[in-house]
């Protein structure tokens, strides 16, 4: 499998996810991403994430600064969190500046609660929220292995542990970043389905999904 074919996969797999029901946080911290960047784009540019009217670019939020701080280093600005969660911004606003109903919470506490729990309970200093045993995603140690292919006249690399995949270079130092690409984004695959795997009682009214 080449670069383009499995980052075409990867690209299925997050849009799968999202319209499982899960968040645009979510499946970058399964992704183990540092921003959202990628995956908000991505869904974005396809349509799944609506896109932010120009006026909108630079409006600031009466939210709390660690919500805003929250959002900042995971790539977002408030609006887009919202736009992500198809969430009205204004009236997120209005509904996070009170405490959660404890019979129904709104949309926004929800979103909060799941992808930013940590601030979650301390507006709202609530008790600690459970997370669900399931288990993490393990990635498994992989051998690599690097050979001359007489005949494509070029160094061919493959992971043993990883069936499919392959990548071709000039020398050794193309083909061994060639395939450390390819790789990385086969463990992104392979931590996607991990994803998938999972059930959620809530999903991301974003998505459609209900």
């Amino acid at each position: 499998m080449k670069v383009e074919d499995i980052e075409e996969l990867l690209n299925s797999r997050i849009i799968e996810a999202f319209s499982r029901g899960f968040s645009v946080v979510e499946i970058t911290r399964a992704l183990r991403k540092t921003t959202v960047t990628s995956v908000y784009n991505l869904l974005r540019d396809t349509g799944r994430v609506p896109v932010m009217g120009r006026s909108e670019y630079r409006r600031q939020y009466d939210v709390d600064p660690k919500l805003t701080t929250a959002c900042r280093q995971k790539g977002f600005s408030f609006g887009r969190w919202c736009l992500s969660w198809r969430l009205d911004p204004h009236l997120a606003v209005t509904e996070l500046k009170s405490a959660p109903d404890n019979e129904e919470e709104s949309a926004a506490h929800v979103a909060l609660k799941r992808d930013f729990p940590d601030v979650y309970l301390r507006l709202y200093n609530g008790s600690k929220i459970k997370s669900e045993k399931k288990g993490k995603y393990r990635s498994k140690p992989a051998s690599l292995m690097i050979e001359w292919s007489s005949e494509r006249k070029a160094f061919l690399a493959t992971v043993p542990e990883c069936p499919g995949i392959e990548a071709s270079g000039r020398n050794w130092d193309d083909v061994f970043y060639a395939i450390k690409s390819v790789h990385l984004m086969h463990e992104y695959v392979k931590r996607i389905d991990w994803l998938l795997s999972r059930s959620g009682n809530e999903l991301c009214p974003a998505s459609g999904v209900k």
